[in-house]
């Protein structure tokens, strides 16, 4: 084992060798470092790196140790998630061939650079999440060094209250005025929506208990149960939704599915003529205007469904931000308007 030296800083780095690479053509030594504020600390990081970096499979390559992990999890995530990491399985192709052990820092970052230039960073950032997952399951302890894409900030439109009231006012009486009302004032997904039944209302109770998503054959079913255990909450419906929903028998939305929902809001949009948006901005909506009314983040997570810190929320408040900030911006405008106004007049 290498021994730990001490740094001009106080600290200790030991360096273990950790295979070779490739740079300019030509093989190079590479070194994995540990740092710690004792020589005794530093050298005993270096022996767990190197004792895990020994225990290795010897065989396993990055596509089985894909296809072991997708495996393991069937029984565990939903069959949503499990369809969403098959789709993307094809995104491994260049490294699936390439054993664990044999695999290079340089060799993934070639990997999701390549990835880079055809999809979105989210769309990268995910495929890359179950690379890691998978690698950790079939070795664990094994980490790569890699620069992911910048993140993108979100671009999606809110319709303002005039452009939903048009549709609302479009498709009043019929289910899809139920599905939008539930998803702006109540943040129900679409999943959630099409899975609600009659019994699901006890009074003015609404329990969200189940969720309508596509099972790994692309089927639509019923999940008996929601999204994450977060998403099973209840919300209590007030007027005019609540008369609405208690005059419906079985299925609000009549067996629509999710696609098709969205399919009739699409129609709806275009037929009242305002700018498109989907059924999801509504939640987005939900959480803005809650934000703006002064609701914490805790309430609003438990009343969407969405965890504790949520990259949606935190989105969502950003949102109100640039609005507050768009505000102060006018009223600046507005200040120096006046000001030129008053120089002019002075001086005629």
């Amino acid at each position: 084992m290498a021994n730990a030296r001490k740094l001009p800083s106080g600290s200790y780095r030991c360096q273990v060798f950790a295979g070779y690479d490739f740079k300019d053509g030509k093989k190079i030594r590479k070194y994995e470092s540990f740092t710690a504020p004792t020589k005794r600390e530093a050298e005993a990081q270096a022996a767990i790196w190197a004792a895990n970096k020994k225990s290795r499979p010897t065989g396993t390559t990055v596509g089985q140790a894909i296809d072991r992990y997708i495996e393991s999890k069937k029984n565990v995530l939903s069959p949503s998630t499990i369809r969403g990491y098959q789709s993307i399985v094809a995104r491994f192709d260049s490294i699936a061939g390439t054993r664990i052990k044999d695999l290079t820092d340089a060799d993934v970052q070639l990997w999701i650079s390549r990835l880079s230039a055809g999809y979105t960073p989210k769309s990268v950032s995910n495929t890359h999440g179950l690379f890691t997952a998978a690698i950790d399951f079939a070795s664990p302890g094994t980490k790569f060094k890699v620069t992911l894409p910048a993140k993108e900030k979100p671009d999606y439109h809110l319709p303002t209250d005039d452009e939903l009231q048009a549709v609302l006012d479009h498709v009043e009486g019929k289910p899809l005025w139920i599905a939008l009302m539930l998803a702006r004032y109540y943040s129900l997904r679409r999943s959630e929506i099409c899975a609600l039944k009659r019994c699901d209302l006890d009074g003015d109770v609404l329990t969200i208990r189940r969720a309508m998503i596509k099972n790994t054959d692309g089927e639509w079913i019923t999940k008996e149960r929601p999204k994450t255990y977060g998403s099973y909450r209840y919300v209590v419906i007030d007027e005019p939704l609540l008369s609405a929903m208690q005059a419906v028998k079985g299925s609000y939305m009549n067996g629509c599915n999710p696609d098709a929902l969205r399919n009739r809001l699409n129609r709806a949009i275009k037929a009242a003529g305002v700018e498109p948006f989907g059924i999801h901005s509504l939640r987005h909506l939900f959480a803005t205007k809650a934000a703006l009314a002064g609701v914490p983040d805790t309430y609003t997570a438990q009343m969407g469904g969405w965890r504790q810190g949520s990259r949606v929320l935190k989105e969502v408040y950003q949102n109100v931000q640039d609005e507050d900030l768009r505000s102060q911006m006018r009223r600046l405008n507005a200040v120096m308007q006046h000001e030129m106004q008053h120089e002019k007049e002075k001086t005629q």
